[in-house]
């Protein structure tokens, strides 16, 4: 199943038949005025009305327009309160104020069929220059710092104001060493860079070394595919000069590839895109779970588990599960976790159930006891103690504590609470109780990525087959 907008250019044949010549980001209309239009989704609702304005406005701005007027259309379900209404209208009419933009129409009404709030603003612009298009020898820059929406999504404190592009393309849209712009938006930088290839028909080559990336970002995220709005892409013939004007104006810039002429695609480690792959991090843009981290994430860790090779050999007779408690929980309706267990079956992995506070009543126990001694630790996994999984977790630097003299419902959390600590346990040879190891770290995606550095390791643990 394919999320996200549908390319330009599978589109742009129906529209020219239609007497319509598309363009990216923003389109022409009469004299010099140029328009955009824009849904905004699958975030907060306290923060739904800052990107509707921003995800159209921007657009205008990158096509080297003043944002002048806009509309604004809300949907709700039926069991919306006023309050989430009225904090959507409110963050945009507060965003058009700021930037002089006149709010002049729009719609906002609860309708059945309508499961999450859904925010779809226009906004037109008057042009303060012409766009010049792209072409072979131009240098890319991407102002702003990458990934930082990826760190906002993964729980990190990102203010808003760092995830929109719309003052750097303000300050920037009169600047003669700026040939042409674009935003970043779904499929990352390098699904931008894609856009952008495919519509001018030139091939562009990323080279990520010595961009500014956002400090909240973690190492395992590949920056280029995650989640970027925010981050404004900018085509120069003068490189030198952007750089200085950059500096002057104290921005974020980097050098992040070139225009190599003629052609299609983007070529990025070795392999030419002609569409991105999709960063697994889009899940935390989650149709029933706007607004809470917890059950995003889960949701996210879930399907990632699923997709890693070897983890069915990880799974209990019980079935695994993942966990993420909110801050410093207390009682098990404090943690989440996936209601139906992660199972082994013919067609490999499968996620029983959705994440729901309560659901696993043993990793609460676990969570609550760790965090009165690490509060960061949010988050936990049960799986098979696997002997050459305990080996692979001790090779990547995990030393998993042996608790099976703790007999009693939840060893684990007996384990804890009597002052034995560390990042992992495990236990076997216990009445009534099926041997596991628990794993702990600061959130799901982190237990992700240390199961799959594990299962990789794994297979240097492992006895050769006979003759």
């Amino acid at each position: 199943m394919k999320v996200g907008k549908i390319p330009l250019n599978r589109v742009i044949g129906i529209l020219k038949h239609a007497g319509v010549t598309p363009s990216l980001d923003a389109n022409p209309m009469e004299g010099d005025l140029v328009v955009s239009t824009n849904p905004a989704v699958g975030v907060p609702s306290e923060a739904l009305g800052f990107f509707a304005f921003h995800y159209s406005a921007a657009n205008v701005a990158v096509a080297h327009a003043q944002p002048l007027y806009a509309t604004l259309t809300v949907t709700m379900s039926p069991g919306t309160s006023d309050e989430e209404v009225e904090a959507v209208v409110r963050g945009f009419a507060e965003e058009c104020r700021k930037y002089g933009v006149r709010l002049v129409g729009g719609h906002t009404a609860r309708y059945e069929g309508i499961e999450y709030p859904l925010a779809v603003s226009t906004v037109i612009g008057r042009k303060v220059r012409d766009r010049v298009a792209p072409s072979g020898g131009d240098t890319v820059y991407a102002i702003g710092l990458v990934g930082a929406e990826a760190a906002w999504l993964l729980g990190g404190r990102v203010p808003l104001r760092e995830m929109t592009p719309l003052d750097y393309a303000l300050q920037l849209q009169e600047a003669s060493e700026v040939k042409f712009m674009h935003d970043v938006s779904e499929g990352g930088v390098l699904g931008a860079l894609v856009e952008v290839s495919l519509y001018y028909s030139l091939e562009i080559e990323l080279q990520p070394e010595g961009v500014k990336l956002h400090p909240g970002l973690p190492e395992w995220v590949d920056p280029f595919t995650a989640p970027s709005y925010g981050v404004l892409l900018a085509f120069t013939d003068s490189p030198r000069e952007l750089e200085a004007l950059c500096g002057e104006k104290s921005l974020p810039c980097s050098k992040i590839g070139s225009v190599k002429g003629p052609g299609v695609g983007v070529l990025y480690k070795s392999t030419r895109y002609l569409e991105p792959p999709a960063s697994p991090l889009v899940e935390l843009y989650n149709p029933y779970t706007p607004g809470s981290l917890e059950l995003a994430q889960l949701e996210l860790a879930a399907r990632s588990l699923m997709a890693l090779p070897g983890f069915e050999q990880l799974i209990p007779e019980v079935g695994a599960n993942i966990a993420f408690a909110k801050p410093r929980p207390e009682k098990p309706e404090d943690v989440a976790a996936i209601d139906g267990r992660l199972i082994k079956t013919r067609r490999g992995v499968r996620v029983c159930g959705k994440p729901t506070f309560g659901a696993s009543r043993h990793l609460a126990r676990v969570l609550i006891e760790a965090s009165r001694i690490n509060p960061n630790m949010r988050a936990a996994i049960n799986v098979k103690p696997d002997p050459a999984f305990l080996e692979a977790l001790r090779g990547i630097g995990i030393n998993p504590v042996d608790v099976s003299s703790f007999a009693s419902e939840c060893p684990v959390s007996k384990a804890i609470e009597s002052g034995t600590w560390g990042s992992a346990f495990y236990y076997h040879d216990i009445p009534n109780l099926e041997p596991s190891l628990v794993i702990l770290a600061e959130s799901p995606l982190i237990l992700v990525d240390i199961v799959r550095r594990a299962l990789e390791r794994r297979r240097f643990y492992q006895a050769p087959p006979g003759p």
